[in-house]
């Protein structure tokens, strides 16, 4: 048994060794065969880096287009919710046009749980004020979604 480990154990030192004297025998035709299958691999890597990023170009374009559009439309609603609650049509679309989604995940803001609708409005009011348009736009859209989560927001078509 110990004769065999040690066979086993010589033959698994003298394998690279033997390999490479293997890999040094061989014609020159079959190490350029070699380095152009390299050359080939490496193109072929090459070109799907490029590709990868040529796509990863292209989404990044189409979702800051669609990112736009979306923006415009909540904008838009926005001047509308504006509006409903008595701005005046060009004030509505002033506000609204200062909303910036980048504000809700960077802002410090006051939290609207356990505010009565009362004093939500004193600080819509307030933030409109100072004309802290920022503030005013992202405390609505709060509004709406707690009241939206409570199941207190009427359906659009003022139906519950």
């Amino acid at each position: 048994m110990k004769r065999l480990t040690i066979t086993f154990a010589l033959v698994a030192l003298a394998a690279p060794a033997l390999h490479a004297q293997e890999s040094h025998a061989q014609d020159p035709s079959d190490l350029s065969r070699l380095s152009h299958s390299a050359y080939d691999i490496q193109q072929s890597e090459s070109r799907m880096r490029a590709n990868w990023y040529n796509d990863l170009q292209h989404n990044d374009r189409q979702t800051s287009i669609n990112s736009l559009a979306n923006l415009n439309k909540l904008r838009v609603k926005l001047a509308e919710a504006w509006q409903a609650l008595g701005l005046s049509s060009p004030a509505a679309k002033m506000v609204a046009a200062a909303y910036n989604p980048n504000f809700s995940l960077n802002s410090r803001r006051a939290s609207l749980q356990g505010m009565s609708d009362d004093q939500i409005a004193a600080l819509i009011r307030s933030s409109l004020a100072k004309k802290d348009y920022l503030l005013a736009n992202q405390t609505l859209i709060d509004f709406q979604t707690k009241r939206s989560r409570l199941g207190t927001d009427p359906s659009p078509d003022g139906q519950h």
